[in-house]
């Protein structure tokens, strides 16, 4: 079986491209498939915003990925960035990276790791 990692950077304002990574990632998954789901960049934003929104079409989901299906995590110093920390931290989604000084994950150690990075934005 495959090996994939995605990078999810589409924020709440691009619901179709973060919808089509975690459909993708949850298919995978269901084939056997190693995967790892990254929130980048405004990706980050999306766990604060589906706590206050149980009917979006996004949180279904996120939570199957959250729930076990997937391990999912996201960039610490996005977070920051886009002032999501404690959104992450409230969903219970790992944070990567340092806040202000190193992104996360480690993509080169992802690939040396056999994952082929995927790419949603």
């Amino acid at each position: 079986m495959g090996k994939y990692a995605v990078l999810l950077s589409a924020g709440p304002d691009r619901t179709g491209s973060a919808l089509n990574g975690v459909e993708y990632a949850l298919r995978l998954a269901d084939g056997g498939h190693d995967v790892r789901v990254f929130l980048d960049g405004e990706a980050t934003r999306w766990p604060e915003e589906l706590a206050t929104r149980a009917d979006h079409p996004l949180r279904d989901g996120l939570d199957r990925a959250v729930g076990g299906e997937v391990e999912v995590a996201a960039c610490a110093y996005c977070a920051a960035a886009f002032d999501a920390t404690a959104g992450c931290r409230t969903e219970g989604i790992p944070l990567l990276g340092t806040a202000g000084e190193e992104h996360g994950p480690d993509v080169a150690a992802l690939v040396a790791d056999g994952y082929e990075l995927l790419t949603m934005s």
